[in-house]
């Protein structure tokens, strides 16, 4: 649970039982529907989470923004404890964060009514082929490591038929 209110639950695509929360009490956290309590707590937070939004095409890859004007892309599959990468603005609240369709570039808004386009490099926007079955293990890992008050709440990714692999 978070320990003040939050500002945003935002669903990932393609495993459709998960989703994120910000809150003003500094943390990030990542759910499943099919528990009451969170499946990990993201903590390397210096500020209020104000927004939160999953990638559109990237099923580990998302981006958030905070109070001191911070914009950070987390890439679960790379890394639970820290951002991938980071982007800070002049001293400015950051507040809104969207991906665009592509997946490619995100805007950012600041409470001085400013967005900001950000390229997101192919390195880190474009998943490979295996990065379903990659975030599937990692979530395995991070319920293995949570403590034993959580259960079952780890399932099968909804994979469109866009992402069936053929073989």
């Amino acid at each position: 649970m978070h320990s003040n209110k939050f500002c945003i639950l935002y669903q990932q695509i393609d495993f459709s039982y998960l989703f994120l929360t910000s809150s003003f009490d500094w943390t990030l956290k990542l759910w499943s529907h099919k528990s009451h309590r969170p499946v990990y707590s993201f903590e390397d937070n210096g500020d209020y989470i104000y927004d939160v939004q999953w990638s559109p095409i990237h099923p580990a890859l998302f981006a958030t923004v905070d109070g001191m004007g911070k914009l950070d892309l987390w890439n679960l599959n790379t890394d639970t404890e820290v951002p991938i990468t980071s982007s800070a603005t002049e001293m400015t609240s950051l507040n809104r964060v969207r991906w665009t369709n592509s997946g490619h570039q995100i805007a950012v808004g600041d409470d001085d009514g400013k967005v900001f386009i950000y390229d997101v490099g192919e390195q880190l926007a474009v998943p490979r082929a295996d990065e379903w079955s990659r975030l599937q293990n990692t979530l395995i890992d991070i319920q293995a490591n949570a403590s034993s008050s959580v259960s079952e709440t780890i399932g099968s990714p909804r994979m469109s038929p866009s992402k069936i692999p053929f073989t």
